[in-house]
């Protein structure tokens, strides 16, 4: 009966561990979302797939609805200004979403902005066509 309790003492002190360590790990990530003016998969595929190589980046979220990429990166490694310059050299805009009066600030500045599509192909795409 002592072994029994025993290891159960011991398990949860473990698993007690282990989701600090979680926690902890985490809490090193900070997220930053980022209104750009890709409006077309070939736009989101070239944001994902560049920026996830900054240094730093853990995931990064392209919304095509809403032309917004949301990145969680380790703020000790790379900052937002970094990731915004990063997705202007791919071509894109790039503009700090902040909230105020319940309105996103890059969702009035941003509407109805198209973007020119000379930096990168998009085959066939039927939105695309005159």
């Amino acid at each position: 009966m002592r072994k029994i309790t025993v290891f159960v003492a011991v398990s949860l002190i473990l698993s007690m561990f282990s989701a600090k360590a979680q926690q902890t790990q985490s809490s090193k990530f900070t997220k930053v979302t980022i209104q750009t003016n890709g409006t077309c998969h070939s736009c989101q595929e070239k944001i994902e797939s560049n920026i996830a190589f900054e240094k730093g980046v853990k995931d990064v979220v392209y919304d095509l609805a809403t032309s917004k990429v949301t990145i969680t990166f380790n703020p000790k490694k790379n900052n937002a200004e970094n990731l915004r310059s990063a997705i202007r050299k791919l071509g894109f805009t790039a503009d700090d979403c902040h909230s105020g009066n319940g309105k996103s600030s890059c969702q009035k500045e941003q509407k109805g902005e198209e973007h020119e599509h000379h930096n990168h192909d998009h085959g066939e795409d039927a939105h695309h066509k005159n």
